[in-house]
């Protein structure tokens, strides 16, 4: 008897509780036949300004009949210079038959991607959105940013316009600033409808509907270490925002004057529960040592520089002053990008460990930002990791970027195709033994992004906290709930305070009726 045979003979009572009366097999496919339909994007008309300015300006766009439901919404824009693409949308308030439902802003949108996008998509969705070098250049040429309202997520959750014959369905979109995203955006608006079949077609527009929907509430936290939390109806999970630099050490939830649990320190919040709830760990929530990944690496240097034949960075004599060593690209004819001094590094001096780069922005890929830890391979008359290194031969350093300038130049002076990066070598692995000589040039054969500044998913910085009262808070299906109708007061105390800065969401469940061609919230606030 051969030993697969063997193993089906071996039953015993207790397998009764596994294969006994089984009621299915792994060895026949099954599925279910679906009801036809198709989908179909479609522009949008955007009443008001449509464009980012240097103020936030406002439009309006009112969807249009085109399907019977519609699901996904995105903006989208295809002008060049955006370097954040979600800053875009400031806010976006849905409409139905003049009732606000729901009001969604950009840094939730923010949160809601860094913790339920997968680590496969996480730097797919942060390159679709514009937040990845910049458009049209070094970026994406297409931003598209989508919206995350309850509808957009889920199919089963699509809104039903031929059952709203009566009432128009609006997105109120406050832009971003100039300043923000970059450049001054032309955006468009793109609706994913979806197409029914004759028979379900009449059914979604003769019968009433409830959807379960979910809301976002917002509101600012305070200075003090005693936070009032004014949220209503069944919150499924809370989730607030942090200063990176700034620990509040503890938090405990206090509902109606008792202990909703015992006071837990901060990783509590940001690394233990997304990790039990949440899909991802917020990347900007780790220490600086577990953001790096080396195998993940972004060549920051774009390949154009042409200083050198052996395709290094190569940099004139330093100009080094009192404390300060500074280094001036060479090569670029630019003679304003030699006197850049400390001052362009908002007054930071600099010491031995900390150095300046200015480089052309066609020269770089990606802009790197404050907190992104870079690998940096650098050779000339230095000495770095206390090896001496040459014209030859090469060190690398682990740096992390403590401040950059973009444009910015002495004298109060600007010249927007420069960009300079100051590192601090003394933060991470990797320490130079001294000053660079300043004597002779200084090359750069290679610099890599170990590790971005903020989320996997956009460049926020804060770092985001959350308790949740459900098991699975990213699913539609309920899995646990406080109802905060119920409670007459709601605290959030901190060890020390949050900063005023700082925002608070409550996401939590309502109920939205559809019936005669209306619609409209069950439960208000």
């Amino acid at each position: 008897m051969g030993g697969g045979l063997m193993q089906l003979v071996a039953y015993g009572a207790q397998d009764i509780y596994l294969t006994g009366n089984p009621q299915i097999t792994f060895f026949k496919v099954v599925y279910r036949r679906h009801t036809n339909f198709s989908m179909e994007a479609i522009e949008q008309t955007i009443q008001g300004a449509s464009s980012v300015a240097a103020s936030s300006g406002s439009g309006t766009v009112t969807i249009s009949r085109n399907g019977d439901l519609v699901y996904k919404v995105y903006v989208t824009s295809s002008s060049s210079g955006i370097t954040d693409g979600d800053s875009i949308v400031n806010e976006v308030e849905l409409e139905i038959g003049g009732q606000q439902i729901d009001r969604h802003y950009k840094e939730w949108n923010q949160i809601w991607n860094e913790l339920s996008t997968p680590e496969s998509k996480a730097v797919g969705l942060k390159s679709m959105k514009g937040c990845v070098g910049s458009s049209g250049t070094t970026g994406a040429s297409l931003v598209q940013v989508p919206l995350q309202f309850w509808f957009c997520r889920n199919p089963g959750l699509a809104l039903p316009l031929i059952a709203l014959q009566y009432h128009e369905v609006k997105l109120k979109i406050t832009w971003g600033s100039r300043s923000d995203v970059g450049t001054g955006a032309e955006c468009k608006v793109f609706c994913d409808y979806i197409y029914l079949d004759t028979d379900e077609r009449r059914r979604f527009a003769q019968v009433s509907h409830e959807y379960l929907i979910e809301q976002l509430q917002k509101q600012s936290a305070d200075t003090s270490k005693s936070v009032k939390l004014n949220f209503n109806h069944p919150v499924k999970e809370l989730i607030w925002t942090s200063n990176a630099t700034n620990a509040y050490t503890t938090a405990q939830l206090k509902l109606n004057g008792h202990d909703r649990f015992s006071a837990q320190e901060e990783e509590y919040f940001q690394l233990r529960q997304p990790y039990d709830y949440h899909t991802a760990v917020p990347r900007q929530n780790l220490p600086i040592p577990s953001r790096v990944n080396n195998s993940g690496a972004i060549d920051v240097f774009s390949g154009t520089y042409t200083e050198t034949t052996i395709e290094a960075m190569d940099f004139a004599n330093s100009v080094v002053t009192s404390g300060d060593v500074i280094v001036s690209q060479g090569g670029t004819g630019a003679a304003d990008i030699s006197g850049i001094t400390a001052a362009v590094t908002a007054g930071e001096a600099e010491t031995a460990t900390t150095l300046v780069y200015s480089f052309r922005k066609t020269d770089l890929a990606v802009l790197p930002k404050v907190d992104d830890v870079l690998s940096v391979r650098v050779g000339g008359v230095c000495s770095a990791n206390n090896a001496a290194t040459s014209d030859t031969t090469s060190v690398t350093i682990i740096a992390k970027v403590t401040g950059f300038a973009d444009g910015a130049l002495a004298g109060g002076l600007t010249n927007s195709n420069n960009y300079h990066i100051q590192l601090d070598v003394s933060l991470c692995e990797g320490t130079l033994g001294a000053e660079i000589d300043g004597a002779d040039d200084f090359k750069i054969f290679g610099m890599k992004m170990l590790a971005s500044q903020g989320a996997r998913t956009s460049q926020m910085t804060k770092k985001i906290n959350v308790y949740s009262f459900a098991l699975k808070p990213e699913e539609h299906q309920p899995s646990g709930t406080c109802n905060f109708s119920r409670i007459d007061a709601a605290r959030l105390d901190t060890a020390a305070a949050l900063e005023a800065a700082d925002n608070i969401y409550a996401v939590n469940y309502n109920v939205l009726r559809i019936m005669s061609g209306m619609g409209g919230l069950a439960y208000s606030n």
